[in-house]
């Protein structure tokens, strides 16, 4: 487990060179453009398949062929992990089997927490009324119900990947290291409370 500034769940894996694979490549995809791992990483990356294929269901086709080229070999040099909170995205690239670890922040969770999908709100409510039954001054039950809610997204996440689940701790506590230890802690306890 980890206490720092993020809490990990604690799956066992081979220990590896990591890095937070920003789903930048998947954007330059999505956006018709190809970007060169190079930019990102700092390692070059030949990639024998930079063709851009228009039509129905692009996104999906861009997935597929971002996992047939520089993804699966920058995948072949690291561990690769996913830094959003959109679970479908999330599964998609985890159906890739180039996926292994994913990250979430609290900008994350708070877009998953107002998009109105029936899941996101589901995971809000549950937050809420676990807050509302764990803490008493209104500042407690909104500090708790964005942890939960974090942990929330954590679980559905562990679902699809694999690996290591990052989740971040309130930035505002960036400079305070004992109020970010402690959340910190809570996070790592309200995952384990959840078998993860």
């Amino acid at each position: 487990l980890h206490c720092g500034a993020n809490a990990m769940s604690s799956r066992p894996r081979a220990s590896s060179l990591s890095v937070v694979f920003l789903l930048v490549l998947s954007l330059g995809v999505l956006n018709r453009h190809w970007i060169s791992p190079q930019v990102f990483t700092g390692l070059h990356v030949p990639c024998s398949h930079r063709t851009y294929r228009p039509g129905a269901s692009h996104a999906r086709k861009s997935v597929a062929a971002a996992a047939e080229s520089c993804l699966s070999q920058l995948a072949k040099m690291t561990t690769l992990s996913i830094d959003t909170g959109d679970l479908s995205v999330i599964q998609e690239y985890a159906e890739t089997g180039l996926i292994t670890d994913a990250t979430t922040n609290p900008l994350f969770v708070s877009k998953a927490g107002l998009s109105g999908d029936p899941v996101y709100v589901a995971f809000v409510e549950d937050a809420l009324a676990y807050a509302r039954k764990s803490a008493s001054t209104e500042d407690d039950i909104v500090e708790l119900a964005m942890d939960k809610l974090a942990v929330n997204l954590g679980v559905a996440i562990s679902k699809l990947v694999p690996g290591y689940i990052s989740t971040e701790v309130d930035p505002r506590l960036s400079f305070n290291k004992e109020e970010t230890l402690r959340r910190a802690r809570r996070i790592i306890a309200l995952y384990e409370e959840a078998g993860i």
